[in-house]
């Protein structure tokens, strides 16, 4: 398990990088007079990075093993961080998040790899990937316990993430774990597969809606619905805690309607509560919340547990870099994407179904994943393993 921890204390920290912007976006803000365009712009910085890399990533990653990946990785990102301790002004914001893209990129797939190499012949692999993948909601419910102390002591932020990315290096070079190198071509050729891609458009998707709604929906509902600072970091909390609540159901829910069913459901759900908080009262918001949160990483795990099933567990690193490196596009430009529309109408409700275009994306690549796969993938594992 000590694998898996480490994995996730890594993943929990990148994460904690892309996700804190969310928030501490409201201090900088003020301080540099950035436009919502140039305030969206620091986390696409970030995307375009972590885009950019992670194919490249995924390849080393299986090659020479997800531990020398996450201890490379970890010791420039808490350079990095330790920078913006001392000096921020917005070309420097730009530049040392994209370069954390970059970097970043490396830590999930690595993660992903140990999971799928310790658990690839087991019936609960999805279970598995929703454990890692927790770290979201973890992360997200942390951000809103310390809210008020990112809003007013944001700097001291960055020199907390340098030491624990220090610790993290030291946690990722004491693994001793023994994986096969898997050839390069071998795993560059899982990603030329249409079901690859369709896998990796729907979790596109996916991420549109997520992270689009994560990196915006607090300063949306203090700037643009004028909800006291308290009631929406209660918003976030709650939005974390369903993320969390979705992670520990979804065993049981893919028992019950499968990998597509519950990816469906939730592409869905997330439509119906996001277009319902434009027209409920404050208190029904909050409650809200919870729900959106919990259909908005329901289908995550199994997203990527489909996802390497089909691609066996030799090609894992590459396929989910690869399904980063495409999907992570809709993290890019959602961003972005809804500042844009803040900056041009300032209007609550077209931001929130700009975010829900992800999940029509999601929805018609499922529809035709589906058709191709049939609703049991089970055998792609047993191929694979």
């Amino acid at each position: 398990m000590k694998g898996t921890v480490v994995g996730w204390f890594g993943t929990f920290l990148q994460l904690t990088v892309r996700l804190s912007w969310g928030v501490i976006v409201v201090p900088i803000s003020k301080l540099l007079h950035l436009n919502p365009v140039q305030m969206g712009l620091v986390a696409t910085f970030f995307y375009v990075g972590y885009v950019a890399s992670s194919i490249p990533w995924g390849l080393v990653i299986d090659k020479v093993g997800p531990v020398t990946s996450m201890f490379a990785s970890s010791l420039p990102l808490a350079i990095l961080n330790l920078i913006l301790f001392f000096y921020v002004n917005y070309p420097i914001l730009l530049g040392i998040y994209l370069v954390e893209g970059l970097i970043a990129s490396a830590i999930f797939p690595s993660a992903m790899k140990i999971v799928s190499v310790l658990h690839s012949r087991d019936e609960r692999l999805t279970f598995y990937v929703g454990l890692l993948e927790s770290a979201s909601p973890v992360t997200i419910l942390i951000l809103s316990l310390i809210t008020g102390l990112l809003l007013n002591y944001w700097r001291f932020f960055f020199l907390g993430m340098t030491v624990m990315f220090l610790v993290f290096a030291g946690l990722a070079l004491s693994l001793r774990m023994r994986i096969e190198s898997s050839e390069i071509k071998r795993s560059f050729r899982v990603i030329l597969r249409k079901e690859i891609f369709l896998a990796t458009l729907l979790r596109l998707g996916e991420l549109w809606a997520t992270w689009g709604t994560t990196t915006w929906i607090f300063s949306m509902l203090v700037l643009y619905r004028h909800f006291p600072t308290a009631l929406s970091t209660i918003f976030l909390g709650l939005f974390g805690l369903g993320q969390l609540v979705g992670i520990i159901s979804v065993e049981r829910a893919v028992k019950r309607m499968g990998d597509m069913g519950l990816i469906l459901l939730s592409l869905v759900g997330f439509m119906f509560v996001s277009l319902s908080i434009v027209y409920s009262p404050d208190l029904i918001v909050i409650m809200e919340a919870f729900f959106l949160g919990m259909f908005s990483f329901s289908y995550r795990p199994p997203t990527d547990s489909l996802i390497m099933k089909i691609a066996g567990s030799g090609s894992a690193a590459t396929s989910i870099g690869y399904a980063n490196a495409v999907s992570q596009v809709g993290t890019m430009i959602a961003p972005v994407f809804i500042g844009f529309i803040l900056y041009l109408s300032g209007n609550f409700t077209l931001s929130m179904l700009g975010l829900d275009t992800g999940c029509i994306i999601g929805i018609a690549s499922l529809i035709i994943l589906s058709r191709i796969l049939g609703r049991d993938v089970s055998h792609f594992k047993s191929q694979n393993s």
